[in-house]
């Protein structure tokens, strides 16, 4: 496990942040790309999937949040956002992802790599999101290589630090193929959730999964 500090910068590549169990659409995007630059001298924005995900309970969809520190004095930047640990929201997300998908079908093959994760105390968000992204790199075989930028970066030409919003979970996700969810007898196919949702319905075909996608939405 790297941090922030210790990736290697280069601002040529596609700009992206980083995600908190990213959504689908996030890993379609990145699944185009073998290179990739991290923009984390932005500004933090809210309601993103930088500190949150969506997984599917038995009530529905539900959030997961990572509680932040806030500094009402100044903006902060992305790599500058401490995770707060005034609760330990780190088992508490453990214990409703157990209760969501402990009986799915691949649950207990990613349970012990998903809450080492929630469990290691990291003290920045960035470095949280980026030991994701290590592994969800490999778990679906995206094999992209992941660069800081040097400074922050203004350009409008592969830049998809401002896509992906929560708000726009399920019109982003419309014309996805579904699967066999947790709790499809009780309600219909929910489209575009975490990866964790995928990967526990799906195990090693996720990364089939998410290339079929990747091709649909280039064919229309």
């Amino acid at each position: 496990m790297i941090n922030w500090a210790q990736l290697p910068s280069d601002d040529s590549f596609p700009l992206f942040h980083l995600e908190f169990f990213p959504c689908v659409e996030y890993l379609v995007k990145i699944s185009q790309y073998n290179k990739i630059t991290i923009n984390a001298d932005e500004s933090f924005p809210k309601q993103t999937y930088r500190n949150r995900c969506v997984i599917l309970s038995s009530n529905g969809i539900q959030n997961i949040i990572v509680p932040i520190k806030r500094d009402k004095t100044k903006k902060l930047q992305t790599k500058e956002v401490e995770i707060s640990y005034s609760e330990n929201w780190g088992i508490r997300a453990w214990r409703t992802i157990f209760s969501c998908y402990g009986q799915s079908p691949f649950f207990e093959y990613y349970a012990p790599q998903i809450e080492r994760i929630l469990t290691t105390k990291h003290k920045y968000l960035i470095d949280l999101d980026l030991d994701i992204f290590e592994f969800v790199n490999k778990t679906f075989a995206l094999n992209c290589e992941v660069f800081r930028a040097k400074d922050f970066i203004r350009r409008q030409q592969d830049n998809y630090t401002d896509s992906f919003l929560v708000k726009n979970r399920e019109q982003e996700g419309k014309e996805y193929k579904s699967y066999f969810q947790c709790f499809s007898d009780k309600m219909d196919f929910q489209p575009n959730l975490s990866c964790l949702d995928v990967l526990f319905c799906l195990g090693n075909e996720s990364k089939d999964y998410i290339r079929n996608v990747r091709q649909h939405l280039l064919q229309h």
